[in-house]
């Protein structure tokens, strides 16, 4: 602002292009969020399909193995989905993004992978080893972000 109390040019246009900006964010956010709803629920209905297609081999003779394996794929990957959807969402409320936020989809991810690869029974001893130790790391960096967090986390 001038001595006048008049703004100037430069930080008119400043306040425009700032303005602007927002308004193609809350566009953009408001457009996504249908189709995460959508993506969610097709996940979510693609679960219930392949649960219900279990049914009638609902014996443990002739329990095909591998469409449990995707069965259980599917329902973790529905979790994973709505950590990612959580992460956005807090996104879009707060206009930023929490570092234990997306460490919590990291976790879930990998837990995911271990889960998969141990219910699969196709792992190498290194491979398990690796993931445990991400984990154990994700966890305390988890852990230490809640500790020194400015913030204490708020669930609405």
């Amino acid at each position: 602002m001038a001595s006048d109390g008049t703004e100037r040019p430069r930080g008119r246009w400043r306040g425009l292009v700032f303005r602007g900006y927002d308004i193609a964010v809350d566009a953009v956010i408001l457009g996504v969020i249908p189709l995460m709803l959508v993506a969610l629920a097709f996940a979510f209905l693609e679960a219930v399909a392949s649960t219900i297609h279990l049914f009638p081999d609902f014996r443990p003779q002739t329990m095909d193995t591998f469409t449990l394996r995707v069965l259980v794929e599917q329902i973790l990957d529905v979790v994973i989905l709505i950590e990612l959807f959580n992460t956005f969402m807090d996104y879009a409320r707060t206009r930023r993004i929490r570092l234990s936020t997306l460490l919590d989809v990291t976790i879930v991810f990998s837990l995911r992978e271990v889960l998969i690869k141990l219910y699969g029974q196709k792992f190498s001893a290194e491979d398990i080893i690796t993931l445990v130790v991400v984990i154990i790391m994700l966890v305390i960096a988890r852990s230490i972000t809640m500790r020194f967090s400015p913030h204490p986390p708020s669930r609405a």
